[in-house]
């Protein structure tokens, strides 16, 4: 899941439009938010999203880290 942080919908909305099946793309200023023990893709009002020359890899399925819920742990240092 995606999340952009924009004060304007229309922004965020034309970048929503670059999200296509098979579509190569670089993500800058992005990072990991964790919400309710879930992985969220974030780009922020700085960052960019463009589209770019398709790539050749093959993407890992068996090893979806957004399906492991997380969980906060403290820890003490000694």
């Amino acid at each position: 899941m995606l999340y952009f942080f924009e004060d304007d919908i229309s922004s965020a909305c034309s970048k929503v439009d670059l999200m296509n099946p098979g579509a190569t793309i670089i993500l800058r200023n992005a990072k990991i938010d964790m919400f309710k023990g879930s992985m969220r893709l974030a780009v922020d009002k700085w960052g960019r999203i463009e589209v770019t020359e398709p790539a050749n890899f093959e993407v890992r399925e068996d090893n979806n880290l957004s399906l492991i819920e997380y969980e906060l742990v403290n820890v003490v240092e000694e």
